[in-house]
């Protein structure tokens, strides 16, 4: 979109979405290696290839001849053959080889009268295969275009003599187009920046670039991108340094309040609780769980054993038998609406037994009790009780499961009174949360299935311990901005991992508790998982992959319809009309960030503005969206231009989308479906820009 231009931009005229949509397929894959997933949770980072491809056909101009054209720029972007043979660093295997060459070439190479390979052979061969490959295939053995540096001198002078410029990189490119554009350094804008892709990629390759958001969550982030993820060598081992110190003191503290060892030296790794309620048919204590399987590689289940009084007891068996396995998993004591009684063979609906009632407006009257702020563990008459009911130890000799001994239930007990001697303190200063959650689509889930109203009760007493500590310290140490937000990042990764809503994997390799955010909701369990602080240590370490980034950037906490910044390039990924609730599901790390972030940005506010929050569908979403996208167009030069990256499978939306374009001063003069997700990911489905 544009306002007035008389020179086409390559992006106008075409967009390879083909290959673009294959390489953000590959970065999508690639998981945790990709640059920014490592400093914290955000709901639908776009590509950084397609932020790449999108900014560089923004700059280049579009000839009379557009097969050169695109032929320069693919070359730019490594999408070309002699890019994607230079990018290539995993060696294709034998048997692909084998199905790839014909039997002359075969018996040349690998017959009886062969010779023995020479390294020049072995890299011929290589080459021959690669080049008969789909460009799909050929992705597999390639590193993603942000993890390789075009340097060569010959392409770069077939690129300069095309565009007329003198760049030796890609940063000194769009300098030079830039310049020729605009008169300076082409500035890049966003306006709901979001999990920081636009504005750190935009950054990272060469432009000046703007970053704001209204949520303090993603301002967060995309200050991390733009200091810590473009930070030095230097700065970020300094950082490392940092979370090395804090982890080894909160360790040494666990170690000395004897929390998670047991008689034998043994240290914990993760705890297994259930919920536990009262069957109103027969009086019986039935503790609540889907699968009593624990581990399939472990061969680990959990077996429920009638007292004979009031309950049941939980044994933990290694090495299960078929049968103790189909005992296991057949044991369904929650299902989807009921509670399964095994004492009487009972069900009741999990409705009842909450105390739900419909109205006389014939409106849903939820009857859980309300906890108080000062509660964090449920009182002895409460509808749901919370039981440990295994724990995974490591020996010398590997891991081990077992039930809970008497020891093990005074070590908890201890928990329950070290965070109650700390808590009214740690509320106050902001190491634990003390703010009640609103109503919401997804906030007000927790109070209507549990009671629970305010943050904190979303963790149980081990959880807010071990991730207060991490808090307090981080609050006391760090001596920089730098080192107060990779604190920061810290703990919302781990609360992330510590939550009574982690559901515990039993299943592949891996037994552990996962994410709570495994989808776009904050989601009660009768079953969880804890980790303790060995097990949470791969998620308080921040993984940084940094780039240098000495370019200006500006990151704002504001509301995009009182940005005051021109720009020449405004590319945005904005809201999705409630595919995403962004401001709700955010406060969930709010409510720890709150100190922290005063303390790093006195001058950033530190709730979520949902009152502000573009959201919703009709009318006031429209009118939200042509009000944002009218002040960027009153923000940006005659001769700039905007792009929204927009993902959405209602087609209704899309046509909103063109009439709030049109509605804000904005033209339409070109659209590229590009897919950018994997198979399983996207916000639903239809997960193309």
């Amino acid at each position: 979109m544009f306002k007035n231009l008389k020179e086409k931009a390559f992006i106008e005229t075409q967009f390879p979405v083909s290959k673009i949509s294959k390489e953000s397929y590959k970065e999508r894959k690639s998981n945790t290696s990709q640059t920014l997933t490592g400093l914290g949770k955000w709901w639908g980072r776009k590509p950084l290839i397609l932020v790449r491809a999108t900014l560089l056909g923004l700059l280049m101009p579009a000839s009379d001849d557009a097969v050169k054209d695109r032929e320069i720029f693919l070359k730019i972007l490594t999408m070309d053959e002699e890019g994607l043979w230079n990018r290539k660093s995993k060696p294709i295997p034998m048997t692909v080889i084998q199905e790839t060459l014909n039997k002359k070439e075969l018996e040349k190479y690998f017959g009886d009268d062969a010779q023995s390979l020479t390294n020049e052979d072995k890299q011929h061969i290589q080459k021959l295969v690669f080049n008969r490959l789909s460009y799909d295939d050929k992705l597999v053995y390639c590193d993603r275009p942000e993890q390789y540096e075009l340097i060569d001198p010959v392409v770069w002078a077939q690129i300069n003599e095309h565009l007329d410029t003198n760049a030796n990189n890609l940063q000194e490119l769009i300098e030079q187009l830039g310049i020729k554009r605009f008169g300076h350094r082409p500035k890049v804008g966003d306006a709901f920046a979001g999990g920081g892709s636009i504005p750190f990629e935009s950054a990272r390759i060469g432009a000046d670039v703007y970053a704001s958001d209204l949520n303090p969550v993603a301002t967060l982030l995309n200050w991390a991108s733009l200091n810590i993820a473009g930070a030095s060598d230097e700065e970020v081992e300094k950082l490392k340094a940092f979370q090395e110190r804090v982890y080894n003191l909160v360790d040494k503290q666990i170690t000395e309040w004897g929390i998670e060892h047991n008689e034998s030296g043994h240290r914990a790794d993760s705890y297994l609780y259930c919920n536990e309620t009262i069957c109103p048919e027969c009086g019986y204590r039935v503790p609540l769980a889907q699968s009593w399987v624990i581990g399939k590689k472990s061969k680990t289940v959990a077996l429920l054993k009638d007292n004979g009084v009031d309950g049941y007891d939980i044994e933990v068996v290694s090495d299960a038998t078929k049968v103790q396995f189909t005992e296991a998993d057949k044991m369904i004591t929650i299902g989807k609406a009921e509670v399964c009684c095994p004492h009487c063979n009972k069900k009741t609906p999990i409705s009842s037994v909450r105390g739900n009632k419909k109205g006389l407006d014939g409106k849903t009257i939820y009857g859980m009790r309300k906890w108080d702020k000062d509660e964090f563990i449920p009182r002895v008459d409460d509808v749901f009780q919370e039981r440990l009911y295994a724990i995974r130890y490591v020996s010398d000799k590997g891991r081990y499961y077992s039930a809970p001994s008497k020891s093990d239930l005074d070590r908890e007990a201890k928990v329950v009174e070290f965070l109650g001697e700390r808590f009214v303190e740690w509320q106050e200063k902001g190491f634990i949360p003390s703010t009640k959650m609103e109503e919401g689509i997804e906030s007000s889930k927790p109070t209507r299935m549990n009671g629970w109203q305010y943050w904190h009760q979303l963790f149980n007493p081990r959880q807010l311990l071990v991730t207060g500590l991490f808090s307090k310290l981080v609050n006391e140490l760090a001596e920089s901005q730098k080192e107060m937000v990779i604190g920061l990042l810290g703990v919302n990764k781990m609360t992330n991992f510590l939550s009574k809503m982690c559901m515990w994997t039993n299943a592949g390799e891996v037994e552990n508790s996962q994410s709570i955010f495994v989808n776009q909701a904050l989601n009660t369990l009768y079953n969880f998982g804890v980790r303790s602080v060995t097990n949470i240590e791969n998620v308080w370490f921040i993984k940084i992959q940094n780039s240098l980034i000495s370019k200006s950037n500006v990151v704002n906490v504001t509301d995009a319809r009182k940005i005051d910044t021109t720009c020449d390039y405004w590319i945005t990924d904005p809201p999705y009309a409630d595919a995403v609730h962004y401001h709700e599901l955010t406060e969930f790390f709010l409510a720890w960030d709150k100190a922290l972030i005063e303390k790093a940005f006195p001058e950033w506010y530190t709730d979520s503005k949902r009152v502000l929050a573009v959201k919703g569908t009709g009318d006031d979403f429209n009118k939200s969206m042509i009000d944002v996208y009218r002040n960027l167009a009153n923000h940006m030069p005659d001769n700039g231009y905007q792009v929204v990256m927009f993902t959405h499978q209602d087609v209704k939306i899309w046509s909103e989308l063109s009439m709030i374009l049109w509605s804000a001063g904005l033209r339409v003069v070109s659209a590229w479906n590009v897919a950018t997700e994997t198979e399983s990911g996207g916000l639903k489905q239809g997960a193309y820009v």
